[in-house]
């Protein structure tokens, strides 16, 4: 009976704690500082901070809100904490309007040692259509679903984007960088971590001095290179450019009408090119050994090297490997 009895008052303080725990993220989770602007046409947002990371979401309302969120040891403050303006003190702050135009700005006006536990982070929603250049040395930036021309960058974290349309460029030497679904041509550069890109409908370069570059279903050109780690790519790709000194190039493409030129010096070069035994290409491929089924081709075809003209010729496809095998299949 005694067993029982513990079992249940046990029971009963995990419930409890859990309680607690569920109310105090429901509490930090108020921004501490909220500013609100209408908006009746496409706009621009010029957002950045030193205080910590920046997130841009959107809605379905003609104005833009921007959330601060102030922290202190970990925890987010109210707007009514005693603590606030001393902490507020220590930043410059800018969220204004001009025209089409938000400024969403925090500053630290020092970064001595006493400021390491306190920061800002923002939460920025604005309607679909916005142009956003942002920013941030005290954390990553996340976006998700705005339309327009971008610019997205980070020493302090890593950048997220998702849903993203328009002309896109990102880079990070924070951590790394992804988007997922983008629609439009997006530049990707990463000294801080690996490029990842999932589900994308435009030209896509991308390069890594931090980690490997991945690219998955990819709808339009592609430039693609590592020195941090390997390469892989699949997708449509009329032209293909990838090269990596830090692991192995994997690519499986369809749709190759313009040129294929694959390097590595840190590891094989595995390619897969679908509808590839009927295409016109003019084939310089070389390595330790390469391994390729040819087909109607005149040329110079050895162990280790493999330069002519497959089907008369034509797509320039130039493969080079000096740190593994060349193995190039069709299907």
């Amino acid at each position: 009976m005694k067993t029982r009895i513990d079992f249940k008052k046990c029971s009963l303080i995990v419930m409890l704690i859990a309680l607690l725990t569920l109310n105090a993220f429901s509490k930090d989770d108020q921004p501490t500082i909220i500013k609100t602007f209408d908006m009746n046409q496409p706009g621009t947002l010029n957002a950045s901070s030193s205080g910590g990371g920046v997130v841009v979401k959107t809605h379905n309302q003609p104005k833009v809100e921007i959330q601060a969120f102030v922290r202190k040891n970990g925890r987010i403050l109210s707007s009514s904490d005693s603590d606030l303006d001393e902490i507020l003190e220590n930043f410059n702050l800018d969220f204004s309007k001009s025209g089409s135009v938000i400024t969403a700005k925090v500053e630290r006006k020092t970064r001595f040692n006493f400021l390491n536990n306190v920061g800002i982070s923002l939460t920025i929603i604005v309607p679909k259509e916005m142009s956003c250049d942002v920013s941030s040395s005290g954390g990553g930036v996340k976006i998700y679903g705005v339309e327009g021309t971008h610019k997205f960058s980070s020493s302090g974290g890593g950048v997220h984007l998702e849903n993203v349309t328009g002309t896109t460029e990102a880079r990070s030497s924070g951590g790394g960088v992804s988007a997922v679904n983008q629609n439009g041509d997006i530049r990707l550069s990463s000294s801080g971590g690996g490029v990842k890109v999932e589900d994308a409908h435009g030209n896509v370069y991308a390069h890594s001095s931090g980690g490997g570059v991945h690219l998955t279903n990819i709808d339009g050109d592609v430039d693609a290179s590592s020195s941090g780690g390997g390469v892989s790519v699949s997708g449509e790709a009329a032209y293909l450019k990838a090269s990596s000194s830090g692991g192995s190039v994997k690519v499986d493409i369809t749709k190759l009408t313009k040129e294929l030129n694959l390097q590595s010096s840190g590891g094989g070069i595995d390619a897969v090119i679908h509808g590839g035994r009927d295409l016109g290409m003019d084939l310089d491929l070389r390595s330790d050994r390469v391994n390729i089924d040819l087909q109607n081709f005149s040329g110079k075809a050895e162990k280790d090297r493999v330069k002519g003209a497959m089907n008369g010729g034509g797509i320039p496809v130039y493969i080079h490997s000096s740190g593994g095998n060349v193995n190039v299949r069709f299907e």
